[in-house]
């Protein structure tokens, strides 16, 4: 019996910690679904709650202010990237190092994604705060150096290679983010085909230099001689 009593609060906190998990899940695809559809001023605190079926007081549970409600989305999309990232560790290499096209492709799935346009709404939404807008921009350069470059620099072999990799993936994610606006200009899926392919062409073989050794890059040449032979 003593068992038992012991128990039923350790479920039950547990059941509370799953309910939490799932509330706060809910108000962070709610206020992304209002960020895209009524921008930044009309993702209300109020209207938030309303769409995502709980009352203003469980939203100030989990959010205090509406500016913590827009770093839960932020840090909601920055472990989204991280977990992706994570997951590519392996499909993104070959053996020829960096496979641009499949790590285009991969960023394209998050920053392509229509709800990315929340982070924007976010961004550009908070310019006539001063303040809380220098809070948002350093947190999107924090996500860049704490995700983004350890990722990168694991995939360079050489440590003198390192922060051209970053710059070079860096301009990958400004020309990936610039093209995810055009998707407001009513472009179709072949305009997006033909200009994310022609990224990876343009870094691939520089991601190649810089990822793989001298040795393995000369092995494919010497490879081939043989098969001739």
């Amino acid at each position: 019996m003593n068992g038992s009593i012991l128990l039923m609060p350790l479920s039950a906190r547990r059941s509370h910690a799953d309910r939490s998990s799932e509330t706060r899940a809910l108000l962070i695809q709610a206020t992304v679904e209002l960020l895209r559809s009524a921008g930044y001023a009309g993702a209300t605190t109020a209207r938030v709650a309303a769409q995502a079926g709980v009352t203003t007081g469980a939203l100030h549970h989990h959010f205090a202010t509406k500016g913590d409600l827009m770093f839960g989305v932020l840090h909601h999309a920055s472990e989204q990237l991280r977990s992706r990232l994570e997951r590519q560790e392996e499909v993104a290499q070959d053996s020829h190092g960096i496979n641009a096209a499949q790590l285009v492709a991969h960023l394209w799935e998050v920053y392509g994604d229509p709800s990315y346009w929340a982070i924007w709404e976010i961004i550009i939404g908070t310019r006539s705060d001063e303040a809380f807008h220098r809070r948002v921009v350093a947190d999107r350069v924090n996500t860049v150096h704490g995700i983004v470059h350890p990722w990168v620099e694991r995939q360079v072999l050489s440590d003198h290679r390192k922060p051209e990799a970053v710059a070079l993936f860096e301009f990958m994610l400004v020309a990936i983010r610039g093209l995810s606006l055009e998707r407001f200009l009513d472009k179709d899926a072949t305009y997006f085909e033909k200009n994310l392919g022609l990224l990876a062409e343009t870094v691939g073989q520089r991601f190649e230099q810089l990822t793989t050794s001298p040795e393995s890059r000369g092995a494919k040449p010497a490879q081939a001689r043989r098969a001739k032979a």
